[in-house]
């Protein structure tokens, strides 16, 4: 297994855009407080200045808050589990500070509100939708505009909710600056949905743009269609609940690679990650057998799965897998022509490793015989758990049924390109998990809101297990993400490989300026779930605005600043690297 202390414990991006900034504070992102590993929910209310009356969906708690950065304090507000309440802090002479928060069966909540005076002027927030048109309630009251809308607000934090038929309501919590204008997109997800998201890696364990994803019915028919973005993100539009098959296409110097995922379940309301590996074309083979017990009856429903391991490394960069049937047979194709780790694995029995030698056009016959389980060791959870924040532009190809293929022009001139790029790593030890520089397709406008329409943040989550060799004490992973100052701990991913250590949390949802928390368990073969491991976090930036000189950028309502020289000829590139290393300096 990879080592992962070189790689970063936490990090954060900024994404290089036109946005608006000024001189307002935003409130910073507090630190996560430390968990007791007890499975309770706590929540606590702090602000400056300290004695706030609380209210909880319009009414009030007689509750107050305390000064931040005191110890917390719990306090016993009646939230619901699985509803999001809209909490409101009042304090004479102030303006009413709104935000979501959210109980969940276990985490902590410290809300830390800086209260601003009432003698700052307004600003203005500017609310749009995908799809547009949905009704817009600000902080708790109908406003009676619908997206796109310009509203007046206090300059404070306020709570956005946005709704439409037939579409789950969409929150947000933004800070407005006196004076200042601030633009958020919802994106809306239809009702009775699930999504898709996930990462194409090459076989060298590179992270290809440009790769060509679709997503089929078992049948073969094109639901969707994407692009592979930095970083070899993508992620689909949300599909109903079903079975499907990913598959990604890209040509590399000439030759044509190809990946596929099979039995890809989407579950309503809940998110899908997927990972596939491209190959050449041309030199795959296929895999068929059988999965059974010792007495030779045939178990259904068992995974199988080819590790396929980055080149010349000892790491596991995803696996192809696929279930068996009713007689415990399986099959897998486009399997590249190679010596290939066949594993098999079923709840309730100890999973077992072969080889399979695949040729170029042939067919290799795998039987596999599992040991029914009789006992399980204690676990400890996974370990050096990492967290990378990030920025990327995502593309949606017009889907023209029957399999046909859009290409979308433009992306390889460099006169194209942003002049200002995506910047990275916040780096508390070691070295970038994976290459910067990507290219971005020019927008056509400057964007005035984060993220814009067209973009979406992710974070790159990795950890240690708690094996040396996952497959044979472990069925896969959980991560669990929380907002330390809105959300406890709510389920983010599965992940159904034990030798995948890594997971991308893509998503429409993250807000600049807050810090995301994440912890991963491990699934033991008996199905039991370990402990959560130590959290770790990752937070976006404000945007990043070019001042004067030129060149030069500061990261809106804060005090940071960059200098920096552009790299290149006529097309500037930038690349920001910052450490967080308390024994390094800044």
């Amino acid at each position: 297994m990879r080592n992962w202390t070189a790689f970063a414990i936490f990090a954060l991006s900024v994404a290089l855009f036109g946005c608006g900034g000024g001189n307002g504070i935003l409130p910073k992102p507090p630190e996560p407080p430390i968990s007791d590993g007890t499975s309770t929910f706590v929540i606590s209310v702090q602000s400056t200045p300290p004695g706030a009356e609380i209210f909880l969906d319009g009414r009030s708690t007689g509750l107050r808050s305390t000064l931040i950065e005191t110890d917390p304090i719990s306090l016993p507000l009646p939230l619901v589990e699985g509803r999001t309440h809209l909490l409101t802090l009042r304090f004479d002479g102030y303006h009413d500070w709104h935000q979501w928060v959210e109980r969940t069966n276990e985490g902590t909540v410290i809300v830390k509100a800086n209260l601003q005076p009432k003698s700052n002027s307004e600003g203005l927030l500017i609310v749009t939708s995908e799809p547009s048109g949905a009704k817009i309630i600000l902080d708790g009251t109908e406003t009676g505009k619908v997206t796109p809308a310009t509203i007046s607000v206090t300059p404070s934090c306020h709570a956005i909710k946005v709704e439409m038929d037939g579409f789950l309501p969409g929150y947000e919590t933004v800070f407005v600056p006196s004076g200042e204008q601030v633009e958020v997109h919802i994106p809306l997800q239809p009702k009775n949905t699930g999504v898709i998201s996930g990462v194409v890696y090459d076989r060298f364990g590179g992270t290809p743009s440009g790769a060509f994803v679709e997503l089929k019915t078992p049948q073969g028919e094109v639901i969707d269609r994407t692009r592979s973005t930095s970083f070899g993100l993508f992620k689909f539009r949300p599909v109903p609940p079903g079975n499907y098959i990913v598959t990604a296409e890209i040509e590399v110097e000439g030759v044509r690679e190809v990946g596929q995922v099979e039995n890809v379940v989407v579950k309503s309301g809940e998110r899908t990650f997927v990972s596939l590996v491209v190959f050449p074309a041309g030199l795959v083979g296929s895999i068929e057998g059988v999965v059974k017990e010792p007495d030779g009856k045939p178990i259904p429903n068992a995974q199988v799965a080819v590790l396929y391991y980055a080149a010349d490394l000892d790491f596991v960069l995803t696996s192809r897998r696929t279930m068996t049937d009713e007689q415990g047979r399986f099959r897998l194709e486009n399997v590249p022509a190679a010596t290939q780790v066949v594993v098999a694995r079923k709840q309730g029995y100890q999973a077992t490793q072969t080889q399979a030698i695949v040729r170029t056009g042939e067919r290799t016959f795998v039987e596999i015989v599992l040991q029914p389980l009789t006992g399980t060791q204690a676990l400890q959870p996974p370990t050096k758990v990492f967290a990378i924040s990030y920025i990327v532009p995502t593309e949606i190809l017009p889907n023209e049924g029957k399999g046909a293929r859009q290409r979308v022009e433009g992306a390889g001139s460099g006169a194209e390109f942003y002049r200002q790029v995506l910047a990275s790593l916040l780096l508390k030890r070691g070295h970038p998990a994976s290459q910067i520089f990507e290219r971005l397709a020019k927008s056509k406008r400057t964007p005035t809101r984060f993220f814009p329409e067209g973009f979406i943040g992710s974070v790159g989550i990795g950890w240690e297990p708690p094996l040396s060799i996952p497959s044979q004490g472990l069925l896969g992973y959980r991560v669990y993400r929380s907002v330390p100052t809105a959300t406890g701990w709510k389920l983010r991913l599965v992940i159904d490989e034990p030798e995948q250590t890594t997971a991308e949390d893509v998503s429409f949802d993250f807000t600049p300026g807050w810090t995301y928390r994440y912890a991963v368990t491990a699934i033991m073969l008996d199905g039991k779930e370990t402990s959560k491991s130590e959290p770790t976090q990752a937070t976006f930036l404000s945007p990043i605005r070019l001042v004067e000189p030129a060149d030069n950028a500061e990261v809106a309502q804060s005090q940071l600043q960059f200098r920096w020289t552009p790299v290149g000829g006529s097309v500037p590139f930038y690349f920001v690297q910052l450490y967080s290393n308390p024994e390094r300096s800044l």
